[in-house]
């Protein structure tokens, strides 16, 4: 950790693993400090940090937060007593769990539709398939990032990893098998983002699970997006109930061309900010100063 974490203004909450900025979070530094608030990466589970020293907190980079979910979101209850935490640590427990999924669901939003399996209980996965019959499908747990614990079911021969993945992991996490999005890999998954309450820029992403050569899960582009996508984005942040400072919305269409929502990442996304250029940065950083000097 930087020796002058006790001189920010704002914590940008990260990692052990990520003990500096990252490209974007100096953007995001650098305007801030532009604005006369100095910011700087602040490692979420660093004994030593007195968070009541903060104006705000701002969750970027704590990457390692899914592994470690309990405690992250106990650590966020006891930091976002000592300052402002954004997102709130009530968002971040609702979000850190893919069963958010299921509220939303319940409250209007298109999922991609999906089967779950309570921890604990006994599957056949293969049966399960057949019985929704899903030939291409994603099986995962159910509070994971990055595609760990994640497999693509396509073809028999891949039923018995399905499987055994599934008996490692159930006794212990929630788990979930969804349909494979095959837009995904011809127009892409689009990420819709918020910043300040404002759509700032959206992003095109080649699929992780496409299993094609050449395919990079970190790659990804500015793309417009469509009326449609906004105001289904939109739809899906108002059905939270939650007030968001950042929100990214992942969705896709399915094989009628209906949008769905894959993911809403609003714990510790990323928010390419280079991709979303100054307009995005700017509408940040000027969120956050608000937030921060209403605390002052």
């Amino acid at each position: 950790m930087p020796a002058n974490w006790n001189a920010f203004d704002i914590a940008l909450v990260t990692a052990s693993t990520f003990p500096e900025c990252l490209p974007d979070e100096q953007l995001l530094a650098d305007a801030l400090a532009a604005r006369g608030l100095k910011a700087g990466p602040v490692i979420w589970d660093d004994p030593s940090v007195d968070w009541s020293r903060f104006r705000l907190a701002l969750i970027r980079t704590a990457w390692d937060s899914d592994a470690r979910r309990d405690e992250f979101v106990a650590w966020a209850e006891r930091a976002g007593a000592r300052c402002p935490l954004w997102n709130p640590p009530e968002v971040l427990r609702w979000n850190t769990h893919k069963g958010y999924l299921r509220e939303l669901e319940a409250r209007g939003v298109a999922i991609v539709p999906t089967a779950w399996m309570e921890r604990g209980s006994r599957v056949d996965v293969k049966a399960l398939l057949a019985g929704r019959g899903w030939s291409d499908a994603v099986v995962k747990p159910a509070v994971s990032a990055g595609a760990r614990d994640t497999l693509r079911v396509r073809k028999p021969e891949d039923l018995p990893a399905a499987q055994a993945l599934v008996e490692r992991v159930l006794p212990h996490k929630d788990m979930m098998v969804q349909p494979y999005l095959a837009s995904v890999e011809s127009h892409g998954e689009r990420s819709i983002l918020f910043l300040g309450g404002e759509h700032t820029h959206a992003i095109k992403r080649p699929p992780a699970l496409s299993g094609n050569p050449g395919y990079d899960a970190t790659a990804a582009e500015s793309a417009p997006s469509s009326e449609d996508e906004r105001a289904f984005a939109r739809q899906v942040l108002a059905a939270t109930g939650f007030e968001l400072l950042y929100a990214r919305v992942d969705v896709a269409r399915d094989e009628q061309g209906a949008l769905r929502l894959m993911e809403l990442e609003i714990t510790e996304p990323n928010l390419f900010l280079r991709q979303g250029g100054p307009r995005a940065v700017d509408c940040l950083a000027d969120a956050l100063v608000h937030k921060a000097r209403g605390m002052a």
